[in-house]
Protein backbone atom coordinates (compact mmCIF):
# COMPACT_ATOMS: atom_id res chain seq x y z
CA UNK A 1 0.00 0.00 0.00
CA UNK A 2 1.57 3.47 -1.03
CA UNK A 3 1.84 6.17 1.27
CA UNK A 4 -0.10 9.11 0.79
CA UNK A 5 0.70 12.51 1.76
CA UNK A 6 -2.26 15.43 2.93
CA UNK A 7 -2.07 18.92 2.98
CA UNK A 8 -3.25 20.12 6.76
CA UNK A 9 -4.64 23.51 7.06
CA UNK A 10 -4.34 24.44 10.40
CA UNK A 11 -7.94 26.77 12.06
CA UNK A 12 -5.79 29.27 14.00
CA UNK A 13 -8.45 31.89 15.97
CA UNK A 14 -9.45 35.08 14.56
CA UNK A 15 -7.27 36.82 16.54
CA UNK A 16 -4.08 34.99 15.53
CA UNK A 17 -1.70 37.40 13.47
CA UNK A 18 -0.95 36.37 10.06
CA UNK A 19 2.55 37.25 8.75
CA UNK A 20 3.20 38.01 5.11
CA UNK A 21 6.21 35.67 3.53
CA UNK A 22 8.87 38.60 3.48
CA UNK A 23 12.13 37.57 5.30
CA UNK A 24 14.66 40.77 4.96
CA UNK A 25 17.84 40.13 6.25
CA UNK A 26 19.60 42.36 9.16
CA UNK A 27 22.26 44.91 8.80
CA UNK A 28 23.27 44.40 12.58
CA UNK A 29 22.60 41.17 14.13
CA UNK A 30 24.37 39.03 17.12
CA UNK A 31 24.18 35.51 16.05
CA UNK A 32 23.47 33.84 12.73
CA UNK A 33 22.41 29.82 12.04
CA UNK A 34 22.62 28.29 8.52
CA UNK A 35 20.15 25.35 7.69
CA UNK A 36 20.10 23.73 4.15
CA UNK A 37 16.22 22.33 2.87
CA UNK A 38 16.74 18.28 2.48
CA UNK A 39 14.41 18.35 -0.61
CA UNK A 40 16.07 20.94 -2.68
CA UNK A 41 19.57 21.78 -0.67
CA UNK A 42 19.00 25.46 -0.76
CA UNK A 43 19.96 27.55 2.77
CA UNK A 44 17.67 29.02 4.77
CA UNK A 45 19.14 31.47 7.24
CA UNK A 46 18.35 33.44 10.64
CA UNK A 47 19.78 36.33 12.01
CA UNK A 48 19.28 36.92 15.78
CA UNK A 49 19.73 40.66 17.29
CA UNK A 50 20.12 39.29 21.02
CA UNK A 51 19.96 42.15 23.26
CA UNK A 52 20.58 41.04 27.43
CA UNK A 53 19.48 37.62 26.26
CA UNK A 54 16.65 38.62 24.64
CA UNK A 55 15.83 37.71 21.16
CA UNK A 56 15.18 42.04 19.57
CA UNK A 57 14.91 41.53 16.12
CA UNK A 58 15.75 38.77 13.68
CA UNK A 59 15.51 38.74 9.50
CA UNK A 60 17.44 36.23 7.69
CA UNK A 61 17.56 34.72 4.05
CA UNK A 62 15.69 31.80 2.43
CA UNK A 63 17.12 31.00 -1.16
CA UNK A 64 14.45 28.07 -1.22
CA UNK A 65 10.43 28.10 -2.01
CA UNK A 66 7.70 30.64 -0.72
CA UNK A 67 6.61 27.92 1.63
CA UNK A 68 9.99 27.90 3.69
CA UNK A 69 10.18 32.17 3.34
CA UNK A 70 6.58 31.56 5.52
CA UNK A 71 7.77 29.60 7.62
CA UNK A 72 11.21 31.11 8.26
CA UNK A 73 8.24 34.71 8.59
CA UNK A 74 5.94 33.16 11.05
CA UNK A 75 8.74 31.54 12.65
CA UNK A 76 10.95 35.01 13.13
CA UNK A 77 7.49 36.56 14.40
CA UNK A 78 7.20 34.58 16.80
CA UNK A 79 10.69 34.63 18.72
CA UNK A 80 11.09 37.82 18.70
CA UNK A 81 10.47 39.03 21.91
CA UNK A 82 11.50 35.85 23.74
CA UNK A 83 14.44 34.62 25.93
CA UNK A 84 17.11 33.44 23.93
CA UNK A 85 17.05 30.21 26.19
CA UNK A 86 13.01 29.83 26.13
CA UNK A 87 13.65 30.21 21.91
CA UNK A 88 15.55 27.32 22.09
CA UNK A 89 12.14 25.36 22.62
CA UNK A 90 10.20 26.39 19.89
CA UNK A 91 8.99 24.16 17.28
CA UNK A 92 6.69 24.12 13.94
CA UNK A 93 3.61 23.96 16.30
CA UNK A 94 4.13 27.38 17.79
CA UNK A 95 4.49 29.42 14.80
CA UNK A 96 2.10 27.35 12.86
CA UNK A 97 -1.06 29.49 13.28
CA UNK A 98 1.10 32.13 12.37
CA UNK A 99 0.70 30.77 8.73
CA UNK A 100 -1.83 30.93 5.76
CA UNK A 101 -1.26 27.29 5.04
CA UNK A 102 0.03 24.25 6.77
CA UNK A 103 1.30 21.42 4.32
CA UNK A 104 2.88 18.49 6.26
CA UNK A 105 4.45 16.89 3.82
CA UNK A 106 7.17 19.33 2.62
CA UNK A 107 8.91 19.38 5.99
CA UNK A 108 10.10 22.85 5.43
CA UNK A 109 9.74 24.46 8.84
CA UNK A 110 11.92 21.91 10.40
CA UNK A 111 14.56 23.35 8.19
CA UNK A 112 13.83 26.98 10.03
CA UNK A 113 13.90 25.51 13.60
CA UNK A 114 17.10 24.00 12.21
CA UNK A 115 18.65 27.42 11.34
CA UNK A 116 17.17 28.68 14.64
CA UNK A 117 18.45 26.17 17.14
CA UNK A 118 22.15 26.74 15.63
CA UNK A 119 21.97 30.16 15.80
CA UNK A 120 21.08 29.94 19.45
CA UNK A 121 23.61 26.71 19.92
CA UNK A 122 25.92 29.07 18.79
CA UNK A 123 24.89 32.78 20.90
CA UNK A 124 25.56 29.88 23.73
CA UNK A 125 28.86 28.81 22.91
CA UNK A 126 30.01 32.62 22.44
CA UNK A 127 28.84 33.75 25.58
CA UNK A 128 30.28 30.73 27.24
CA UNK A 129 33.86 31.62 25.73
Amino acid sequence: MPFTYKETTMDATPNTPKVRPVVTPLDHYTIEGVSECSACGRAVKIQLLIENDIIVNAGGTVESCSYSRECMAALIATVVGMNAYDAQAVSSEDFQPRMTRVIEKLGCDNWCVAALRIALRNYRLRAAA
